[in-house]
């Protein structure tokens, strides 16, 4: 009797658990960088634009298929609501790589 009451505990925690971190979970926007001019080739140099711009804290550069291979564009990358969910990333997308001031760590 003892062993299904320390299951049905388990249990219980791993599922608060699960919850927390689905709604913890914050989501990622990008937007393009207009201030950032010819073909993006950096992606520190394109999110240390976005930040200096104001305009979100990292960014990335993304390829533009329309545009050919050199068609490289800055995108800033900022937290946004949680009612908005982002936009699903075209095909040639990168993630973001480099956000200034930020450790990634496993």
């Amino acid at each position: 009797m003892a062993s299904n009451k320390k299951v049905v505990v388990l249990g219980v925690f791993a599922l608060a658990l699960l919850l927390v971190a689905h709604c913890a979970e914050a989501h990622v926007c990008t937007i393009r960088n207009r201030y950032y001019h010819g073909p993006c080739m950096s992606n520190k140099n394109c999110a240390d634009s976005c930040i200096h711009n104001d305009m979100g804290s990292g960014g990335y550069c993304s390829s533009a298929w329309k545009r050919g291979p050199f068609g490289r564009i800055c995108k800033c990358t900022f937290e946004c609501g949680g009612e908005t969910t982002p936009a699903p990333a075209l095909a040639g997308d990168e993630p973001p790589l480099y956000t200034a001031g930020a450790e990634v760590s496993n």
